[in-house]
């Protein structure tokens, strides 16, 4: 009875042992805390050698960022290691080519899982357009460069005027449904006529062009998502545009399916401005030369 108890004791010695040397490992091994990932990526084409990227900080305590970057193919460019901040300028890519960025949230022991952002840069150009009789009132994207109504048929955009009412009425529009093409689409007048308008489509609301408005510049217009997806490309035409205060942009696509985003500036709250030259509007323009590449991609 004796050598039972003393087995049983010795039992019982063994298993609290177990046990203590277990805690003491569970209260040595590191804690790795795997922070969240950022949200809500955005991307700006800001230049053709330049995308902005910006992000929603993560939800849980970071010391900072790194920036992956692919080129279409998941080939690795370069990472780049942030502090604690959400946005980056990405320099010295090169234009007409989609690239891959992925974001993660870096703490003191691991890093987050990634959100990712495919985006291609875009060319960048400023003017004026004018409107008028014998006035360079329509654009053409890809050339950078505005005509008259005597090479309508080269328009992507034009400007006009409506001075029928007791104020006159601006208005941007498609060639295709301006003043300048009759229902079948060709040039009325002028040098050009008979020739086939341009197919432009600016991306509606349904009906309503003005799905940017109060933009100063842009470098504040950043996307998630292609530019386009979710709106109603149509021959359209941006109406009563001297009754805006601020800033606004237009997105749209060409006949060659370039995308453009389309920015009317104002000045001392006025859309509509005049010079020595005539009446104008002043445009900054982003635009993507690659065709059928609406700024970004959807993944796969």
């Amino acid at each position: 009875m004796k050598n039972i108890n003393l087995s049983r004791l010795f039992i019982l010695f063994a298993i609290f042992l177990n046990l203590g040397l277990s805690s003491c490992d569970l209260g040595n091994s590191p804690v790795i805390r795997v922070p969240q990932p950022p949200s809500a990526l955005k991307a700006n084409a800001q230049s053709s050698s330049t995308i902005g990227l910006t992000w929603s900080a993560s939800r849980t305590t970071v010391i900072g960022y790194d920036v992956k970057v692919f080129d279409e193919l998941g080939t690795p460019l370069q990472t780049l290691k942030l502090g604690d901040v959400t946005s980056i300028q990405i320099r010295n890519l090169q234009e007409g080519k989609l690239y891959v960025f992925q974001v993660f949230s870096r703490s003191q022991d691991t890093i987050s899982n990634f959100v990712e952002i495919r985006w291609a840069t875009a060319t960048r150009f400023s003017g004026r357009l004018y409107v008028g009789p014998g006035k360079q009132n329509g654009i053409n994207f890809l050339e950078q460069k505005t005509y008259t109504t005597d090479r309508a048929s080269s328009w992507d955009l034009c400007l006009e005027v409506d001075s029928s009412g007791n104020q006159p009425a601006y208005r941007l529009s498609t060639p295709a449904a301006s003043s300048v093409s009759d229902v079948n689409g060709f040039v009325m007048s002028g040098t050009d006529r008979g020739k086939k308008v341009r197919i432009t489509q600016f991306f509606n609301d349904v009906y309503d062009p003005f799905i940017f408005t109060g933009i100063d510049s842009l470098q504040h217009l950043y996307f998630s998502a292609p530019i386009g997806e979710g709106y109603t490309p149509l021959e359209n035409l941006a109406d009563n545009i001297q009754n805006f205060s601020r800033g606004f942009v237009l997105a749209f696509k060409t006949q060659q399916n370039n995308h453009v985003l389309f920015l009317v500036k104002e000045n001392n709250s006025q859309i509509i401005r005049r010079d020595a030259s005539g009446t104008y509007i002043e445009f900054e323009a982003s635009v993507q030369r690659t065709p059928n590449l609406p700024y970004g991609k959807i993944r796969g």
